[in-house]
């Protein structure tokens, strides 16, 4: 961790935020607003890319953040007792 908090990676990159999770009520779902939080999360970030996990038993989210232009680049076991997560990223354009 370096002052303030904020993760590096081991080369020193900045790690960038985490926020560790997000869903909305299903009372909501399908209206779009799930996209409008995603937007509105990422409007001011200038990273290049953005990454995520998904839970695997979960595929109709993973389909969601795929046609948000996210790619499947991965499997992550985050801790020794959890569930098998899918690690998706969003390339974003730098100009």
């Amino acid at each position: 961790m370096v002052p303030g908090g904020v993760p590096r990676l081991a080369g020193g990159e900045d790690f960038g935020r985490v926020l560790s999770e997000l869903m909305v009520v299903e009372k909501v779902r399908g209206t779009g607003i799930a996209r409008q939080i995603h937007d509105e999360l990422l409007r001011d970030r200038t990273e290049e890319r953005v990454t995520l996990l998904v839970d695997r038993v979960h595929p109709k989210v993973r389909a969601l953040y795929e046609s948000w232009g996210y790619e499947w680049f991965g499997e992550v076991l985050p801790f020794p007792e959890v569930p098998l997560y899918d690690a998706l990223i969003l390339r974003r354009g730098t100009g």
